[in-house]
């Protein structure tokens, strides 16, 4: 009998030394997923920035050039209609740049 219930007594120690080991190695797996995670997040806000940046940017030379071609076609007009020419681009190259930029 006594050794009956040495055997239940080693198993059960067998038992908890398992389901310990497996609640670990349970919580490695999972901090090592939300280390993944926030890296996979970074990188993905990272690259997200970067591509915003350049859209910005190339909407910048584009609004920029269109600017530029358009006082150019009217500067052989008058002070006035040149100045409200390039009101209304640098308005129109704010916007761009609100909408892009999600303002």
């Amino acid at each position: 009998m006594k050794e009956i219930v040495k055997q239940i007594m080693e198993t059960e120690t067998e038992v908890r030394e398992a389901v310990d080991s497996a609640r670990t190695e349970a919580q490695k797996i999972v901090r090592d997923a939300e280390v993944q995670s926030r890296d996979v997040i970074e990188k993905g806000r990272q690259e997200a920035i970067r591509e915003s940046q350049e859209l910005v940017a190339r909407h910048r030379k584009d609004a920029e050039d269109e600017r530029k071609a358009q006082v150019d076609a009217v500067k052989g007009g008058s002070d006035e209609l040149l100045a409200s020419k390039a009101a209304h681009i640098d308005m129109a190259v704010l916007k761009v740049l609100g909408i892009v930029k999600g303002d």
